[in-house]
Parts: structure tokens; sequence; C-alpha cells
């Protein structure tokens, strides 16, 4: 009886002795991690110093639309998508919000005009996107120079 209290109480120091040196030796891990990175930070603070600071984009959601597609050898087809814009500046936002229906019109004639077969490849979502940037800058050009369209995202796509 006294063998195996002897042998469970040395059991207990040596898996207290290892989770120590487990310790230990994240900590100084850490420190030494920590250490890099803030000598990374000043060579990242001392750059930043030197380019103006870019301001974080603004995403503005449309609502999700279904729109005809143009016939193919499949018959008629449809396209549902949702698309999030990514806006340079609040006052792009402001006359996006402005005319919204002017950007939702143009949305749906220029999806309107495409073919199922042309959507369904990521090279031909691309070019929608980009197509779809053109567009929106040159309908809201008219009116409003401010606006500043970077991207166009989908966050729904389904052709059907």
């Amino acid at each position: 009886m006294a063998k195996s209290r002897r042998l469970f109480w040395l059991l207990v120091m040596l898996v207290i002795l290892a989770s120590s040196a487990a310790a230990a030796a994240i900590y100084v891990l850490l420190n030494h991690q920590g250490a890099a990175t803030a000598h990374a930070g000043e060579v990242v603070e001392a750059s930043a110093e030197e380019t103006p600071e870019a301001a974080d984009p603004i995403y503005l959601e449309l609502k999700p639309f279904t729109v005809n597609l143009a016939e193919d050898d499949n018959g008629p087809r449809m396209l549902y998508v949702g698309i999030t814009l990514q806006l340079g500046t609040e006052a792009s936002s402001a006359a996006i919000e402005r005319e919204r229906p002017l950007v939702r019109n143009r949305l749906m004639l220029m999806l309107s005009g495409r073919k199922a077969e042309d959507l369904v490849t990521p090279q031909g979502k691309e070019q929608l996107a980009t197509d779809l940037t053109t567009g929106l800058s040159e309908l809201l050009a008219d009116t409003h120079s401010a606006v500043n369209i970077n991207r166009v995202l989908f966050t729904e796509f389904i052709v059907q």
C-alpha cells in the first residue's frame, strides 16, 4: 500500500513538472514571437508614415433580384443575383442611394442581355463584374462626378 501511494505521488509530481516545463516553453516562444512582431511593427510604422493611409472601403448591398436571361439552346433561363458594391467614399454611397432606381434598372438591362453559358464560368462572372462596374460608373458619372465604384461583388448567384 505504501509503495502504491509513493508511486501515485511520484506520478503527480511528474505531471506537474511536465506541465510546468510545457508552460515555460510556450511562454518563451510567445515572448520571442512578440519581440519579432514588435520589430516588424516598427518597420511597418515607418513605412506607414511615408505613404498616406488608405481609407477602408465602403460596401453597399443591393437587394437580390431575378432577371430573365437571353434565350439559348436550352430555352428560357433565369438569373438570381445578389450584388454588393465596393465604393471608395461615403459620397459615392449617398449618390447611389439617391439614384437606386436608376442603378437597379441599369443592372437589369445589362444582365438580361447575357447568355447563361457565359455566366456559369468563373471568367464569365469576372467579365460580368467588370462590365457592371464600368456600366454603373458611366451611368452615375453623368449626374455625380464624385462616384467611385471600385468593384462589383456577387453575394448570391444562381443560374437556372
